[in-house]
């Protein structure tokens, strides 16, 4: 098994492959559940020298493990509840949450009818997103995310495990 620490930093080459393309993001919004994908992302760009991007996690009302840790100030586990299955684990991880910490600005919440309203405009352009994956997108439709007026913002769209009946039932 590899360990925590390699998993972030594979991860990370994420934010490394935008910063190759010449994109240099002010904003980046990822989704998060234990927060391996938002840690990595994170430390990627911090360490690449962007120390005033501003990255913010996102999670499920129903499943805010980070956002709870945050709060706390470590790592909590709780019941969740949210159509988002893969941004719904009971707890954040440990080592996940110190690189949030350290790297994120903040965590923010969406509904999950925010989930469906953003899965319904992704579908109508040709885009099959399952809820976990349109959290980051759904925050920044909700107008969730201050101070965006002429930045350059990163949405990071995961996740296209949702089968046609599905989408069918979850979109009605």
């Amino acid at each position: 098994m590899r360990s925590p620490s390699l998993k972030v930093s594979y991860i990370g080459s994420a934010s490394l492959e935008i910063l190759e393309e010449g994109v240099k993001p002010d904003i980046v919004l990822v989704c998060c559940g234990g927060g391996g994908l938002v840690s990595g992302v994170a430390s990627g760009f911090k360490l690449s020298g962007l120390k005033d991007c501003r990255i913010y996690a996102v999670e499920p009302q129903g499943s805010p493990t980070m956002f709870e840790s945050y709060k706390k100030g470590s790592p909590v586990t709780m019941r969740v509840k949210s159509i988002a299955g893969g941004l719904s684990p009971p707890f954040a991880g440990t080592r996940t949450f110190q690189h949030c910490k350290k790297y994120v600005k903040d965590v923010i919440l969406v509904s999950d009818q925010e989930l469906l309203d953003t899965m319904q405009q992704f579908y109508k352009r040709g885009l099959v997103v399952e809820p976990s994956g349109c959290a980051a997108m759904a925050a920044l439709l909700g107008g969730h995310i201050p101070d965006i007026e002429g930045k350059k913002i990163v949405v990071f769209v995961t996740g296209g495990n949702v089968t046609p009946s599905e989408m069918v039932s979850l979109l009605q």
